[in-house]
């Protein structure tokens, strides 16, 4: 209710007031006990709101290149995966650990098909039989066995 409308209703002045006057007063009287502590209560939390939009657009801005940087460590994290599993299957097939970088394939079962066709061309060693260290007990031959032995072929 306002004023304007009270004056084109065509109420004289006097009467406008005191109608406005018991307005005031009913509106008072609905009007909480504790008005000017939720009035002061919702100042401090609209402040509260502003300083922690502040806070988070700063936060946003100090994090936002952590997407980045993980993908970045992700795809290092994957590389060195797939080094591992290069050398593991360099090892298990026999394959100097020198040529375990050559081995070419994403998944195990790619790099052990590569480790099976590198070990092709990769000369194998043979390691020669160890020396009889026995004597020859009740032997007539035994010295000239263990000189044949002490031979270097």
């Amino acid at each position: 209710m306002n004023r304007e409308f009270l004056e084109k209703l065509g109420l004289e002045k006097e009467a406008i007031d005191k109608v406005m006057a018991e307005h005031g007063k009913a509106i008072q009287d609905v009007k909480p006990k504790d008005y000017e502590e939720i009035k002061t209560a919702k100042e401090k939390f609209e402040k509260q709101v502003k300083d922690l939009n502040v806070t988070l657009t700063a936060t946003n801005e100090k994090y936002a290149d952590y997407d980045k940087n993980i993908g970045e460590l992700n795809v290092k994290v994957k590389g060195y995966e797939l080094k591992n599993l290069k050398y593991r299957i360099a090892n298990e097939n026999g394959i100097p650990l020198e040529l375990a970088n050559r081995l070419s394939g994403e998944t195990e079962e790619d790099l052990k098909n590569d480790a099976k066709t590198l070990l092709s061309f990769v000369p194998k060693k043979t390691t020669l039989p160890l020396k009889n260290t026995e004597l020859a007990v009740d032997d007539k031959a035994a010295p000239y066995k263990e000189m044949l032995n002490n031979l270097k072929i």
